[in-house]
């Protein structure tokens, strides 16, 4: 695959689209798949906990697998292993069956959602990369703003199962254009294999390597911070305020606007600005965004109107980390990207994971702890960022002392 291809974007943003699409259509069904399986809120959250899991196992491999065996043919298996996965969810009889089913939709979509960022480090210069990525990150968001309101749609005129059956017709068509224009990006060499004790020595390696911790703890509590609004917002927005998946589908479409706005403005500003010092300036919006939005929780004010805004401005924050902490991760790196883009969003679905089973816990959805969770995430994007501007400021000082 040339980066000059015409079927390049398109294909790369298929790859991305369809695993996200997975949860966001998924979304505004959440209350009527737990009536018709008999299932309790905390039941239900944890078919979002196990999908997390799914994608932290999935891209933990698939990015060493591709690196030995090439990204197409990983790419293949796991769309066809998330078609499969969709099918079986149409005729599942208890929460604990549709549990597994999401959990193998991610194992297999997860493959996608890596390589198509791997693929773009193939292809692309650094400048080039970020800007990719943010188109990458663009296009995602038809699946956060439209993918509620089809599922909506579909929930309310042909029931939740219709969803999976949407949700399988787009994976196996996806999967037949990918077969026919997809071609591989990594020359694959002869007489590869995989060495496991060499691949646990590479993880611990990269886990003591700076730049990656630096972006791969960023992207975590981002996507946490993401990730704890998305999974709660039907029990918040359904259940609290009494809206109809229609109601709930546009009102979260509106809500999580706010994240294509960030991506706009990453792809404006990549040239002029510094990546990191974008990353600490999202920090901050993110910390004072979510402060707030902690505050009017805590005071018991319910009011969408005051509520919304502190989400929005959020996940601009977000939407700028994103981009820029995945074109940042493999910068200082020539090889085993693969295995580094792996390790990097495995650890930052591990964390998706873990917000959604503390969010769990709780009986029922509140704006309490799920604001407390964004709020304790942003912290720590707001520490590391100072950490790291304090240090790169005594390097700077040192080596100025040494020229003097």
């Amino acid at each position: 695959m040339q980066a000059r291809n015409s079927f390049l974007l398109p294909l790369l943003t298929i790859l991305v689209v369809i695993p996200m699409l997975a949860t966001d259509i998924y979304l505004p069904a959440i209350s009527f798949m737990g009536e018709d399986l008999i299932a309790s809120h905390s039941a239900i959250m944890l078919t979002l906990t196990s999908n997390m899991a799914g994608y932290s196992i999935s891209l933990l491999s698939s990015g060493v697998l591709s690196d030995v065996y090439g990204r197409r043919i990983i790419v293949l298996c796991g769309i066809f292993i998330f078609a499969l996965a969709s099918l079986v969810s149409c005729f599942v009889t208890s929460v604990d069956q549709l549990t597994w089913c999401r959990f193998f939709q991610a194992l297999g979509g997860g493959c996608s959602t890596l390589l198509a960022r791997v693929i773009v480090r193939d292809l692309y210069d650094f400048k080039s990369q970020v800007r990719v990525l943010s188109y990458l990150a663009a296009g995602l968001i038809a699946s956060p703003i439209l993918g509620p309101i089809i599922g909506a749609h579909l929930t309310v005129h042909y029931g939740w199962r219709s969803i999976f059956y949407a949700l399988s017709f787009f994976s196996f068509i996806s999967f037949g254009l990918l077969c026919v224009f997809m071609k591989e990006s990594k020359p694959i060499e002869l007489g590869g294999n995989l060495p496991v004790s060499n691949i646990l020595k590479k993880y611990l390696k990269l886990l003591t390597h700076y730049e990656f911790l630096f972006h791969t703890l960023i992207i975590s509590f981002a996507w946490t911070v993401y990730f704890s609004f998305t999974s709660s917002s039907p029990g918040l927005l359904q259940r609290i305020y009494k809206l109809s998946p229609l109601e709930y589908s546009y009102l979260f479409s509106l809500s999580i606007s706010g994240y294509i706005f960030g991506t706009i403005f990453i792809r404006r500003n990549i040239d002029r600005m510094d990546l990191k010092y974008l990353i600490y300036f999202s920090g901050l919006i993110i910390f004072i965004s979510t402060s707030f939005l902690a505050i009017f929780s805590l005071l018991d004010i319910d009011s969408l109107f005051l509520l919304l805004p502190c989400i929005f401005l959020s996940l601009f924050g977000v939407g700028v980390i994103f981009p820029a902490t995945q074109a940042g991760v493999t910068r200082s790196f020539k090889t085993d990207i693969g295995l580094i883009s792996g390790l990097f969003y495995s650890i930052e679905m591990m964390f998706g994971a873990f917000a959604s089973f503390i969010l769990s816990i709780f009986s029922s959805a509140s704006w309490t702890s799920t604001s407390l969770l964004m709020l304790c995430s942003a912290v720590m994007i707001v520490a590391l960022t100072c950490i790291d501007r304090f240090s790169s400021f005594r390097f700077t000082l040192r080596h100025i002392k040494r020229i003097l």
